[in-house]
């Protein structure tokens, strides 16, 4: 797959989009933390050394995305109050990363819609021609060369078995890799303690894990088998995580 420009419109949306985001974070941010720990009741295990690795990984200045396993609709907000403390993003907006929820989740709600658009998404329809997925493809890669960072799921959707599914991966981002030079993927795994298979939101008070790995993927093969290699490596690394998480929760008393 040839890699195709993104227009100077598009390119002047993302940016009005970002610095709409960072004007309204003081007003979002503090109210989605509000919304996971005391009206939610939820706590994330593993914060601190997640927390170290995502700073370590930005000071080195490369391309970067984080990939994570997906089973509720609201993984991306936990995922970004696991990674990082809301001053960091505060700061440098660029930490705070751009996600891409499917359109079918929002478009019935005008504050959802706006919720989504002041959170730096990237809409995508599941359903959408070839024209819109390489648009948005090409909206990742302008705002990761541009020095922010993007979270992709690469399963594509909610696993409806609740564990990761290597041989349901999208090359999308395999496609996103290959075009990036020396690109580094946060691989991360999220899942409540009671957390049986997809749904909406994390159950009520339950305490979620979070564990993390940097890895850099790279190939010696060209077009879409480079994109097929590099997508397995990262599904392959989340399941991993998957594996150990699961490991350690057997072994607790």
């Amino acid at each position: 797959m040839d890699e195709a420009p993104l227009s100077a419109e598009d390119r002047a949306a993302l940016l009005r989009q970002a610095r709409l985001g960072w004007l309204a974070f003081p007003i979002v941010g503090p109210g989605a933390v509000l919304y996971m720990r005391c009206l939610r009741g939820h706590r994330i295990v593993g914060m601190p050394a997640a927390r170290r690795t995502y700073r370590e990984a930005l000071a080195r200045g490369r391309p970067t995305l984080v990939c994570a396993n997906h089973l509720t609709m609201y993984d991306s907000i936990y995922l970004h109050h696991g990674l990082a403390p809301l001053t960091d993003y505060f700061f440098d907006f660029r930490r705070f990363a751009w996600n891409l929820p499917a359109v079918e989740n929002f478009t019935s709600s005008l504050f959802l819609r706006s919720l989504v658009f002041l959170s730096k998404c990237i809409p995508i329809d599941r359903k959408g021609d070839a024209a819109h997925h390489e648009r948005v493809l090409a909206q990742v890669r302008h705002v990761v060369r541009e020095g922010h960072v993007c979270t992709i799921f690469p399963e594509g959707g909610r696993s409806r078995t609740g564990r990761v599914e290597p041989d349901n991966v999208t090359y999308g981002i395999g496609h996103i890799l290959r075009a990036l030079e020396r690109p580094q993927v946060l691989c991360a795994y999220l899942r409540g303690e009671r957390q049986r298979t997809w749904g909406e939101v994390p159950a009520w008070g339950d305490t979620l894990h979070l564990s993390v790995q940097l890895m850099e993927p790279t190939t010696g093969h060209t077009g879409l088998r480079a994109a097929r290699d590099l997508a397995r490596q990262v599904i392959g690394t989340i399941k991993a995580l998957e594996d150990a998480h699961f490991s350690r929760m057997m072994a607790k008393p």
